[in-house]
């Protein structure tokens, strides 16, 4: 059954990601194609080439690269995604590395982790690179500004929303994927705040480090719930908990006896607060930060000063807004310059993408 959960999570993923690129292979190198500029750089060498390197293959990735692309096509600049196959500093390090050896003219980083990256976003800026961070900042190293989430709010305002949702009283626990990643664990303390000043008898057993990882989440689900048959409620910090613990407490005959939220909308998610074994998520705009990241870049390149952090900000989903909230996000875009696309299969622009999806 485990299995299969995880085939259907990753089957998933490379579906929404045939909708937003082309696969096609060039030079030994996956590559990805997407509509606007000619495929050479040689017949434009002034045009800017930008990367976006996340912390690994996840899906909650795909809408933050699909702003990156469609901004990259408005403002004339040649993006990319180059996404290690897991999660895991030391790959996102030789990404960077790479792409430092190429001489691209800019870098949005997800960070995996704060300390591990402080060397190599060091050496990119001596090269003249700009470096960002978006999604998960890296406050340690020399990156120009942080553009996503403000994670501690938002992770204080999940809290007591969920005090509130357990009546103030219960057991519980936090699913955290990666426990070196300054995001997480700025969401993790928020949420512990709100929990703790709305639902001060709520108690929280413990923290537990999924990796980022859906096989892994499935499994400290299971021996969570092995440890603690009695627990009431399951708060995931990152996308893929929230799915992982619902599939566990179906099979086990406990959905909609334990109550799970969480961060994100994977479809999986967002599937569950339609049936009712998840109460309600906490969704990113990530695609106003893959957007917002090429014009911070663009600024960045053209001697334009930017500021130090952009909160992207966050929906709560619940079913009563379930059927809406990616129309108001979209409304709320354009309201502010983002013209946000639906998902499409493009082609034209060679794009490159390394570590595939699967």
């Amino acid at each position: 059954m485990r299995s299969q959960l995880i085939r259907a999570f990753l089957q998933c993923s490379w579906l929404i990601l045939s909708c937003t690129v082309a696969i096609s292979c060039s030079g030994g190198k996956p590559s990805v194609s997407s509509p606007g500029a000619p495929a050479s750089r040689s017949a434009q060498p002034r045009q800017l080439t930008f990367a976006l390197v996340p912390k690994g293959v996840h899906p909650y990735f795909l809408p933050l690269y699909r702003g990156f692309a469609d901004a990259g096509q408005k403002y004339g600049v040649l993006t990319e995604l180059d996404a290690p196959p897991r999660f895991d500093v030391a790959l996102q390090v030789k990404l960077i590395e790479d792409l430092i050896a190429r001489g691209v003219n800019g870098i949005a980083i997800s960070a995996d982790d704060d300390a591990g990256l402080v060397s190599v976003v060091h050496e990119a800026a001596q090269s003249g690179i700009k470096v960002i961070t978006v999604d998960a900042p890296a406050p340690s190293s020399e990156a120009l500004t942080y553009i996503g989430t403000d994670n501690e709010s938002s992770g204080f305002e999940s809290g007591k929303r969920m005090a509130r949702t357990m009546g103030g009283k219960g057991s519980l626990a936090i699913l955290q994927g990666g426990l070196g990643a300054t995001n997480l664990n700025l969401r993790a303390k928020g949420f512990k705040r709100g929990l703790a000043e709305a639902g001060p008898d709520i108690e929280v057993v413990g923290v537990i480090d999924e990796g980022g990882d859906l096989s892994r989440s499935v499994s400290a689900m299971e021996t969570l719930l092995a440890e603690r048959p009695r627990l009431d409620a399951i708060f995931c910090v990152s996308a893929e908990g929230s799915p992982a613990a619902a599939a566990v407490a179906k099979r086990q005959g406990k959905a909609g006896k334990i109550l799970i939220a969480g961060f994100d909308d994977l479809g999986d998610t967002i599937k569950g607060i339609r049936d009712g074994s998840i109460a309600f998520c906490v969704v990113q705009n990530a695609y106003r930060m893959g957007w917002l990241s090429v014009e911070r870049l663009l600024d960045a390149s053209a001697g334009r000063s930017i500021p130090r952090g952009i909160d992207t900000g966050v929906v709560f989903v619940d079913r009563g807004n379930v059927d809406s909230y990616k129309s108001a996000m979209e409304s709320e875009n354009a309201r502010k310059g983002i013209a946000q696309k639906r998902p499409q299969a493009p082609s034209g622009q060679a794009q490159n993408i390394v570590g595939g999806w699967e």
